[in-house]
């Protein structure tokens, strides 16, 4: 079997992108004056995302299942090749988003018979 591993990894600039749909559906300005993006893994291992705004307001808080649908969404609206029947996990690398997508293909048997070579 092969396994093929792929991660898709987000600028800061592509994840407000790609989270700007999520602003929308809570009613929030997509346009927020972000100062800083924090990345980190909550008590579960899940990847959550803050947004740290320089008016000093809240912070804006994003659950693994929002910055998950977001990031798959904007890599489906931009056209970047998502295998339907792979499997798509985030993770953190460096201080970005990563979408990894891994494929498993092919069999454990090979197709050639001994006496065929």
């Amino acid at each position: 079997m092969i396994l093929e591993s792929r991660s898709i990894i987000f600028s800061d600039e592509e994840l407000v992108l790609a989270m700007r749909p999520v602003l929308e559906s809570r009613g929030s300005s997509a346009n927020l004056p972000i100062k800083t993006i924090q990345s980190e893994l909550d008590a579960e291992g899940e990847v959550t995302v803050r947004f740290i705004l320089s008016d000093g307001s809240d912070p804006v808080f994003f659950n693994s299942r929002e910055v998950g649908a977001a990031v798959l969404n904007h890599c489906i609206d931009q056209g970047i090749p998502l295998p339907r029947g792979s499997y798509k996990e985030l993770a953190i690398r460096g201080s970005h988003i990563a979408l990894i997508v891994r494929l498993e293909s092919g069999s454990m048997s090979s197709s050639i018979d001994e006496d065929e070579e």
